[in-house]
């Protein structure tokens, strides 16, 4: 069977500027341990996952559309990017990155008109008729697609966690489905996202089990406070299930565009990044 990784590359790439120890430079002296740790990421996750097709999708645009809905979305992310020194920020590795991803074959895209997250959903749910799909990234979001054909990696070498359908159905104890209205009421702080006053995650998963079997609000085991308290903030639900639930849109990305070279990805991280001009 087919299987596709999708790679998150914007979380790929935070995680690897900000986490690496210390600064690596090439020759030239520019900044290059977010590229090493990237390539080293993605040739680990390819041969961990036997991976046969390869996508790395990165953020172009902001939220827009989900900002004017609810302006505090990611508010707690605005960063003045542009007061900062330009080896500073991780974009600034990102030409590397894409010499060595162009190297393997590798195919990247920057999302267009919307967030990358949509572009993402978007493809493991159109490829998933095709064979396996992984989502390697952090964000939860992308919990709400796991199905018996969509996983999410969350790689960190020995303590890496696949989250299918089993261990999604161990942690959480309802239907993956309903982890995007899970959301809505507890809230999500990474995104800004205020929950529901008194509905933490216990009380959460607990009233999400109920609704799963009976599909009405009214048998929970909650305390009619609480329960109250849902009915009157269904508005505010509604608004974040907008925010939280990915949108359909068209990637114009064929199937057949996501092979690589395997040959040079076996070659290993050194050799790409010094193949790829990424030392130089």
């Amino acid at each position: 069977m087919e299987k596709l990784l999708i790679i998150d590359g914007n979380n790929l790439l935070f995680q690897m500027f900000y986490g690496m120890p210390s600064a690596i430079y090439n020759k030239s002296g520019w900044p290059i341990h977010g590229t090493i740790g990237f390539i080293s990421y993605v040739i680990k996750e390819i041969k961990l996952l036997g991976a046969t097709k390869v996508i790395v999708v990165f953020d172009s645009d902001e939220a827009k559309e989900r900002k004017e809905l609810y302006p505090e979305y990611k508010a707690n992310r605005d960063i003045n990017w542009e007061e900062m020194k330009e080896e500073e920020t991780p974009f600034s590795q990102e030409e590397d990155i894409k010499k060595a991803l162009s190297y393997m074959g590798i195919k990247y895209i920057y999302s267009k008109g919307t967030e990358a997250d949509d572009f993402i959903a978007s493809i493991a749910l159109s490829f998933r008729v095709r064979g396996e799909v992984v989502i390697s990234s952090f964000d939860s979001d992308f919990f709400q697609l796991i199905s018996e054909r969509v996983s999410v990696l969350r790689y960190r070498g020995k303590a890496s966690v696949m989250w299918d359908e089993k261990h999604f159905m161990e942690e959480f104890g309802f239907s993956p489905s309903f982890y995007s209205l899970y959301k809505a009421i507890v809230g999500d702080s990474a995104d800004n996202i205020k929950g529901i006053e008194g509905m933490g995650k216990k009380r959460t998963s607990l009233f999400i089990r109920c609704y799963e079997e009976s599909g009405a609000w009214s048998n929970s085991k909650l305390p009619l406070s609480l329960l109250k308290r849902l009915r009157e903030e269904e508005d505010a639900i509604t608004r974040n299930l907008k925010l939280i639930e990915f949108k359909e849109v068209e990637t114009y990305i064929e199937y057949e565009e996501l092979s690589f070279s395997r040959e040079k990805v076996e070659e290993g991280n050194t050799l790409v990044l010094e193949n790829s001009g990424v030392f130089n």
